[in-house]
């Protein structure tokens, strides 16, 4: 189902969770818990292949070998109600935000640990850069050099 929103991501609903398709290549996973890898590619089966969008087995293996999680949401139940507080000072570095008393767990600490923007964008740089690497250090391969013919 083509969403609403104006950068026209598409939507896939599960029982599992729920995946978004955008026009950028990217797809976001939301696998509903407990989460795992098998959850997460049963999804992405569900929503590419069954669905008949991909239909090489090879390139699903190319999609499912991608997949890798970017979050989580950690719940630490208390026996009593907690102010509200919000710790967002390690957002940016580490990844790591900490929620106390919020409206979803008013008795529990929440931490929601992410693997931060810049630190995907350099992962995504390294291996461009590996890659450029591998196919320079390549040895040559030989040239075929062919004699010429003296019999005809």
């Amino acid at each position: 189902m083509q969403s609403k929103a104006r950068n026209r991501w598409l939507l896939w609903r599960d029982k599992l969770g729920r995946l978004q398709w955008f026009e950028t290549g990217r797809v976001n996973l939301y696998v509903r818990k407990p989460a795992n890898l098998g959850k997460a590619y049963q999804l992405v089966c569900n929503g590419f292949s069954f669905t008949g969008l991909i239909t090489d087995v090879k390139v699903l293996e190319r999609v499912l070998a991608s997949v890798r999680f970017k979050g989580a949401h950690y719940v630490f139940p208390t026996e009593e109600r907690l102010p509200r507080l919000t710790i967002n000072l390690f957002a940016k570095s580490n990844g790591v935000i900490i929620k106390v008393g919020d409206t979803s767990h008013p008795n529990s600490v929440e931490v929601v640990a992410f693997y931060p923007d810049w630190a995907e964008r350099n992962e995504r740089l390294f291996e461009q850069l590996n890659n450029t690497l591998k196919r320079l250090l390549e040895p040559a391969k030989p040239k075929k050099v062919e004699k010429p013919d003296y019999v005809r």
